[in-house]
């Protein structure tokens, strides 16, 4: 009786198992792709997502409650310029995650937009409810500044919710340098510039 009792709890814990490795398969990964979804701008007025199908894309998803956790991602990709007449980059900022009030992150957005030239012309939309996570079923992207990168017809290149590793900055500068080989790194001057 102890044995068919250990047998059956092991086939119980082998489907669960089974169950969350299906489940994590249905989250949004490399080979996806995605469409335009609606989102808001930082006046709160609908949005629709930019240059999907057309440009490639890097698309940040940031949670405002941990906003320095992929600092060193973002420094690295800010080292380069891309043609703008075949890439785009910006900024969903994940509201509906966040215990602070959606008027007073935006107000801190335009504030923050001012801290540079380059960023004082990003396009910052905003996802008040969730949209992102449910229409590109990125699951859960709480505390996260989550990056996707997409190319020119949608697929999904790299996507992740979480700390991105030295290796993981090395090979999205790769793939986007693969796809826009026009792409340079700037230099120490140019990016003095670009500061205010």
């Amino acid at each position: 009786m102890k044995r068919l009792l250990i047998i059956v709890i092991m086939g119980l814990s082998l489907c669960v198992k089974a169950q969350e490795d299906s489940s994590q398969d249905k989250f949004l990964k490399a080979g996806d792709k995605i469409h335009p979804i609606e989102v808001r701008d930082l006046k709160n007025n609908p949005y629709t997502t930019p240059s999907i199908g057309e440009k490639v894309l890097l698309i940040f998803y940031p949670d405002p409650d941990n906003p320095k956790e992929n600092d060193e991602f973002v420094e690295k990709t800010k080292e380069w310029k891309f043609p703008l007449d075949k890439f785009h980059a910006y900024g969903i900022v994940n509201l509906k995650d966040t215990p602070y009030p959606n008027g007073i992150i935006r107000f801190m957005i335009r504030m923050l937009r001012k801290r540079s030239k380059r960023e004082a012309n990003a396009l910052i939309l905003t996802d008040p409810k969730g949209v992102v996570q449910s229409e590109w079923n990125t699951g859960d992207c709480n505390n996260h500044i989550s990056v996707l990168v997409v190319d020119n017809t949608g697929e999904v290149i790299f996507w992740k919710a979480g700390k991105i590793t030295e290796e993981e900055t090395k090979y999205v500068i790769d793939e986007l340098r693969k796809r826009l080989p026009e792409a340079r790194k700037l230099t120490e001057e140019e990016l003095k510039a670009m500061e205010l």
